[in-house]
């Protein structure tokens, strides 16, 4: 996917992580601390495959256009960033890498408190039919979003950015960055007592006919998982 592999890059460019370069070739305090601490080395080595596993669970798209793969990125980057201010202070690093480890697991950010922190998490269950909604922390007090849904005979696979509304709810917009949406379509996810419910934004958008396969539907009850 193109996030990951924009990822990789960076890491290799120069952004300070041990899983990614050559120690013998560490030329900044952040490189130096990291390559010489093996639990940093160990932490930076899990956040590589964190970010690789929470774009997979995403399913963000490696399309150039998608806007979630935009701020999937910019959300390491700014992350990146402040982890390079630590300089060579072991304490500051090992903050930051818990700190990324926690969002890219699907948990809030604990040093960027946002008003969608009850909302972050995953939800679902395996029993009739199978489901999944997973809720990221991402930049600008957005989430990174996406629920699935599985049948015998259809799957409903639904990707989007949400924002905070009215009373916890969520809505979730899905852009139509490819050109095969037929325009943007939203759902909203509204908390209940075990989690969410997931329903259409619009009564008039059946963004189920768009996503699932025949006899599909978005349109239910999401438990809390963690």
């Amino acid at each position: 996917m193109r996030v990951v592999l924009t990822f990789l890059l960076l890491f290799v460019a120069g952004a300070a992580e041990a899983a990614s370069f050559d120690c013998k070739r560490a030329a900044t305090p952040v490189e130096r601390t990291i390559c010489a601490d093996p639990a940093l080395s160990q932490l930076d080595e899990r956040t590589v495959g964190a970010y690789g596993a929470a774009v997979e669970t995403l399913g963000i798209s490696d399309d150039l256009n998608d806007p979630s793969g935009d701020l999937m990125l910019r959300g390491h980057q700014e992350w990146s960033a402040a982890r390079n201010r630590c300089g060579a202070t072991s304490s500051c690093l090992l903050q930051q890498y818990l700190r990324r480890l926690s969002v890219l697991g699907f948990k809030p950010d604990s040093l960027a408190p946002s008003p969608l922190d009850p909302a972050i998490g995953r939800y679902g269950t395996p029993v009739d039919p199978p489901r999944e909604l997973v809720v990221m922390a991402a930049p600008g007090g957005a989430a990174l979003v996406n629920i699935r849904v599985s049948a015998a005979d259809w799957t409903c696979v639904f990707t989007g950015i949400g924002k905070a509304e009215a009373g916890g709810a969520l809505r979730v917009t899905r852009a139509d960055f490819d050109g095969t949406a037929h325009g943007p379509h939203a759902v909203l996810l509204t908390p209940s007592r075990l989690g969410f419910l997931v329903r259409h934004a619009d009564a008039k958008d059946n963004v189920s006919a768009q996503f699932c396969g025949a006899g599909g539907s978005l349109e239910h009850p999401f438990p809390r998982r963690n």
